[in-house]
């Protein structure tokens, strides 16, 4: 089957600066390297990572919990949240994957019978174009949505918007769902929010983040534990995508397991790939000795009270302007926007 070209389709456009990867060797080395042993979480949103992640999603001896509950908090305030965004304004997704839940919002925003300039953000051009298509087919242009994709990753979107984009309204709204937010600690979540915050100096901006907020340590474990198969797959897949991007084999899976725990102290589940004997990794320009049993972290994902995405927001120069959540109060959708200036303070 001949590979998309994410160039020839006019609904999407590469943002992406280095094709060739160099930046995200770097980050794989650097993270070898440090104390604490870490990969860059991206890798494991390629193609595959994203087919093998909505395999999880799906399965339902998993009970992969945060989407369904997002969901069904979508659901329930669609129209509210509709009308935090108002008409003529632009709606980029960030990290989009699978866009069920984006449609709802925009099905309420249609409702609204507002004109809305919708861009889906994401690293993998076959799952983008697939829900581009499907998004398009939803919404036609007569709809008064307009539905384009962004290749690329969070860096690519911040230089990409740096350059003014000509279709981008004065009105900004940042969507994140799926509690990605959580894939950061809070110093370097806030830091993120901090950095689209500078780069969007000219433009009314809000974003609305989905936050995972359980501490049922027994459902966060069934819904993360790489005991499970599927999920062992989706994090073995990152080890593949970091040896495409080094070049080389550095990564054999023989040597190498999975685990995961929910760290107390952080409030936050981490998966980690832990060596089964001594492993020896060659980087261009490197050696990492790995120990039997030491651990590298594959992902995070954090579990914030609404206190934490305050103290998050607030760090970032944003304050939580409005809350939505489920009847147990555990996910929760909140509206960002900028704090206010004092001027008597400038």
């Amino acid at each position: 089957m001949k590979s998309c070209d994410p160039q020839e389709t006019s609904s999407l456009t590469d943002i992406r600066r280095d094709i060739g990867s160099s930046d995200l060797r770097d980050d794989i080395r650097d993270g070898l390297i440090s104390t604490t042993k870490i990969l860059p979480s991206v890798l494991l949103w390629d193609n595959e990572g994203l087919a093998k992640f909505e395999a999880i999603r799906t399965t339902p001896s998993i009970d992969y919990y945060p989407s369904k509950i997002e969901t069904e908090v979508i659901k329930l305030h669609a129209a509210e949240i509709a009308r935090t965004i108002p008409t003529k304004a632009t709606l980029i997704e960030l990290g989009s994957g699978n866009t069920e839940k984006t449609a709802l919002i925009l099905s309420a925003l249609q409702r609204q019978d507002k004109t809305i300039a919708y861009h889906a953000l994401d690293l993998s051009p076959v799952g983008l174009l697939s829900s581009l298509a499907a998004l398009t087919e939803t919404f036609p242009r007569s709809s008064g949505i307009g539905c384009h994709g962004l290749l690329g990753s969070y860096d690519d979107f911040l230089v990409w918007f740096l350059q003014k984009p000509k279709q981008l309204q004065s009105h900004v709204t940042l969507l994140w769902l799926g509690n990605s937010i959580g894939n950061f600690n809070s110093t370097d979540a806030s830091a993120l929010l901090a950095r689209f915050d500078a780069c969007m100096a000219t433009k009314d901006l809000q974003l609305i983040i989905g936050v995972d907020g359980c501490r049922d340590q027994s459902q966060i474990k069934k819904c993360y534990d790489p005991a499970n198969l599927v999920t062992r797959d989706f994090l073995m897949n990152g080890l593949d995508q970091a040896n495409k991007v080094l070049g080389t084999s550095v990564f054999r899976e023989d040597d190498w397991a999975c685990t995961g725990f929910y760290d107390t102290m952080d409030h936050a589940w981490k998966s980690y790939y832990v060596a089964r004997r001594d492993v020896v990794l060659e980087l261009a320009g490197s050696i990492v000795k790995v120990g039997r049993g030491e651990r590298i972290l594959a992902i995070r994902s954090a579990k914030w009270t609404q206190r934490e995405v305050d103290n998050v927001s607030c760090a970032a120069g944003f304050q939580v302007a409005k809350t939505w959540k489920d009847e147990n109060s555990t996910y929760g959708l909140y509206l960002l926007r900028q704090t206010p200036t004092d001027p008597g303070k400038m």
